[in-house]
């Protein structure tokens, strides 16, 4: 079965993941282009925070990227490999690599291979990350991804998985309540001819939520927290624990009149907590385990 999801190739081609995706688009390219991947962003640090990352394990993570979760589970003490099908991203993540000390470079590696078909052994790994890649991969792919996963983990072993963004807060509250709030506050600074860099007649009041050009063609598969919590028990593993979360903070401080938009239009700090936090958050978290 693997054998023919390989030969059919992938639904989105590799080379839509070019240098412009990871160096200036992809989450935390902000930090990694300040530090060459010293810094993390806050997706980053919960991951890391999740997963328990200790000296001596054996960490993998499936569609690496620019390899910030490989180097810094090095960096805890782990043996780390990232794989990725982008040459882009195992180019980046090795030149990021390379300006670290001989004892994370020999910690950590990073190699070009299909998330449906692993190169590992089975039981080979203590932790795996599968983070932003959910939403890129067709059901179809996503099933063969994580019984590869659950197959190279060892029993007990931990997955740790991020995908964005929350259907449930593009699908329902967006054109229920969000955009309707968008329609009032436009309407109001027509009324009143006022326009600043945040409030203006031109909040986006369409019926779908705005995307930009890489979410229309890369995001083939979103999720909900049921539909995910379905694909890791379709695939064998137990899940432990599903979060619905916003960062804390962001790359640049929210101005007060940021602050007021949020609060109006996602409830904030109101939605970081059950039951609004399934609907109005926009990450969805699983941590998972091969039983």
């Amino acid at each position: 079965m693997g054998e023919e999801w390989q030969a059919e190739g992938p639904a989105i081609e590799a080379a839509e993941y070019d240098e412009a995706y990871f160096l200036c688009a992809s989450e935390g390219y902000r930090e990694f282009a300040a530090s060459r991947g010293r810094w993390l962003g806050p997706r980053f640090r919960k991951a890391l925070s999740l997963a328990k990352v200790w000296p001596g394990q054996r960490v993998l993570d499936v569609g690496c990227g620019r390899g910030e979760l490989v180097i810094h589970s090095a960096l805890r003490g782990a043996s780390a490999v990232g794989i990725d099908y982008s040459e882009t991203a195992v180019a980046i993540a090795r030149d990021a690599l390379a300006s670290h000390p001989p004892g994370v470079r020999e910690r950590a590696s990073f190699a070009l291979m299909d998330a449906r078909r692993l190169e590992f052994a089975d039981s080979s790994f203590d932790t795996a990350f599968i983070t932003d890649v959910v939403e890129h991969l067709t059901p179809a792919e996503l099933a063969a991804a994580l019984a590869e996963a659950h197959r190279v983990l060892r029993p007990g072993g931990r997955l740790v998985v991020h995908t964005s963004p929350n259907r449930l807060l593009l699908d329902r509250v967006y054109p229920a309540y969000t955009r309707r709030v968008h329609q009032v506050l436009a309407a109001a600074c027509r009324l009143l001819r006022y326009r600043d860099a945040v409030f203006s007649p031109d909040l986006p009041g369409a019926a779908r939520f705005p995307r930009t050009d890489y979410e229309r063609r890369m995001h083939v598969n979103e999720q909900t927290g049921d539909s995910l919590r379905v694909a890791l028990d379709n695939a064998g593993f137990r899940v432990e624990r599903l979060l619905y979360w916003e960062p804390s903070t962001y790359p640049t401080p929210l101005s007060l009149r940021l602050r007021l938009l949020d609060l109006m239009r996602y409830l904030r700090s109101f939605s970081y907590f059950p039951p609004l936090n399934r609907y109005f958050c926009n990450h969805i978290w699983a941590v998972a385990r091969r039983p």
